[in-house]
């Protein structure tokens, strides 16, 4: 196996072994590639099953792609809010999609305003917030780490330079 591979295969078995771990800093391969294998082996798991497995995996690598987001913003010298707000405005965004398509529908099948037309534009405001902190969110995550020692450590993408030993 080349470097590349090995490098793959290395930051996937790390998103499984340090599943708990929310110390440490995490390189973008190392929150990448889990991320696009997960991606993968979720929509072949969908494929064959309708979805149902799909959703059991999903439900399986929410901790873990929790803490690997942690330490990946870690790397960048970030707290863990954004990872908290970002699992969050996911959910939020879920359910103003949810608000706003109901929303619609009672507009169109009653013709009236009011209520109606304020869970809508709540469902719209809503998605809108959703979406500014995923692009923020996004953003951070393939931004470089700090190449120094910073808050959390010196692993990630800090590049300390091998000391001499004296002897």
């Amino acid at each position: 196996m080349n470097n590349s591979q090995n490098q793959v295969i290395q930051s996937y078995k790390e998103f499984w072994t340090r599943f708990l771990d929310i110390n440490g800093r995490s390189t973008r391969p190392n929150f990448w590639h889990p991320f696009w294998i997960n991606f993968v082996i979720s929509s072949l798991l969908g494929i064959v099953s309708a979805g149902l497995l799909s959703s059991v995996f999903a439900i399986a690598i929410i901790i873990p792609s929790f803490t690997v987001m942690v330490r990946r913003l870690h790397d960048t010298n970030r707290t863990m809010v954004l990872a908290i707000v970002s699992h969050i405005s996911g959910f939020i965004a879920m359910v103003a999609t949810v608000v706003f398509i109901v929303g619609v529908l009672a507009v169109a099948s009653s013709g009236s305003g009011g209520m109606i037309g304020a869970s809508l534009l709540a469902g719209a405001f809503g998605a809108v917030v959703a979406g500014v902190i995923a692009l923020y969110t996004l953003y951070i995550l393939v931004s470089t780490g700090n190449k120094e020692p910073n808050n959390y450590g010196s692993g990630g993408s800090c590049e300390i330079a091998p000391q001499a030993h004296t002897h």
